[in-house]
C-alpha cells in the first residue's frame, strides 16, 4: 500500500471512529431504543434524549461510526457496501481492530447498503442455550419517523409489540424493501435465539427493533 493510499484510509478511519465520549453516549442511547422498540433517539456527541441532533460527527456513515463505538477485537464484523465504497469496511476493521467475517459467520454486520432478504435469512441467530451468539444489525436507512408516521415519503410502516412497547407503537422506515423485515420477522421467530437490528438514518435518528419485537407489516414494495 502507497503512503497516498495509507493517508487516504486514514482520513476515512478518522471519519467513523468515534471518541470515547462520543462511543459512551451512543453506547446510552442505543440501549434506550432496544430497550423501547420503535422509539426514536439520536446519536452524535451529545446526542441521547436531549442531545443535540447530529452534533459532533465527522462526514462518514453514521450507521459506520455506530458500529464503530461496539465493535473491537473479539467481535468478527462484516461490512455490506455499494461497489466503490469498500474503503469503509476497511476503515471499519482498522479503526476499531475488530476482525473481518463473512456476515454468516459474523457477530455483527454493519449494512451500508439494503441487505438483501437471503443474507438476513443466512445471519447467525444462536440457539436457546446459546441466544448471545446472535447476530448485532446495524442497517443504515434513509429516513425514520415515529408515531404518526409523517415526515418520510414512502418506506414501510411497522406496527410493533412486545416487551418495551405499551400496546403498540408504529414506525416508518424510508430506504429499505419490505421483503427484509419479512425476512427479519422469520430470523427472530424462534425467540430468544435471533438477531437484534439497529436502525440508523444519517441525521442521527435512531431506533431499535430487538428480536423479542413482533412486527406487523402494514405497506411497502419488496
Amino acid at each position: 500500500m502507497t503512503v497516498t493510499a495509507v493517508q487516504g484510509i486514514g482520513v476515512h478511519v478518522r471519519a467513523v471512529t468515534p471518541t470515547a465520549a462520543r462511543a459512551q453516549a451512543d453506547f446510552r442511547v442505543l440501549l434506550n431504543v432496544l430497550s423501547r422498540p420503535g422509539a426514536l433517539d439520536v446519536v452524535g456527541a451529545g446526542g441521547g434524549s436531549g442531545g443535540g441532533r447530529g452534533e459532533g460527527r465527522g462526514e462518514g456513515p453514521v450507521a459506520l461510526a455506530v458500529a464503530a463505538g461496539l465493535a473491537d477485537v473479539e467481535v468478527p464484523t462484516a461490512v455490506l457496501t455499494e461497489p466503490g465504497a469498500e474503503h469503509w469496511a476497511r476503515a471499519l476493521h482498522l479503526g476499531t481492530s475488530a476482525p473481518p467475517a463473512p456476515p454468516e459467520r459474523a457477530r455483527m454486520v454493519v449494512a451500508l447498503r439494503p441487505p438483501t432478504a437471503a443474507e438476513i435469512a443466512g445471519l447467525t441467530r444462536g440457539d436457546a442455550m446459546h441466544p448471545e451468539l446472535g447476530t448485532r444489525l446495524v442497517v443504515a436507512v434513509a429516513a425514520l419517523a415515529g408515531d404518526d408516521c409523517g415526515n418520510v415519503p414512502g418506506g414501510v410502516v411497522l406496527t410493533l409489540s412486545g416487551p418495551g412497547v405499551p400496546g403498540t407503537r408504529r414506525l416508518r422506515v424510508g430506504g429499505l424493501p419490505r421483503d427484509v423485515f419479512e425476512a427479519l420477522t422469520t430470523a427472530n421467530a424462534a425467540f430468544p435465539a435471533g438477531v437484534d437490528t439497529f436502525l440508523v438514518a444519517q441525521d442521527g435518528t435512531v431506533a431499535g427493533l430487538p428480536r423479542s419485537t413482533r412486527i406487523q407489516i402494514e405497506n411497502g414494495e419488496a
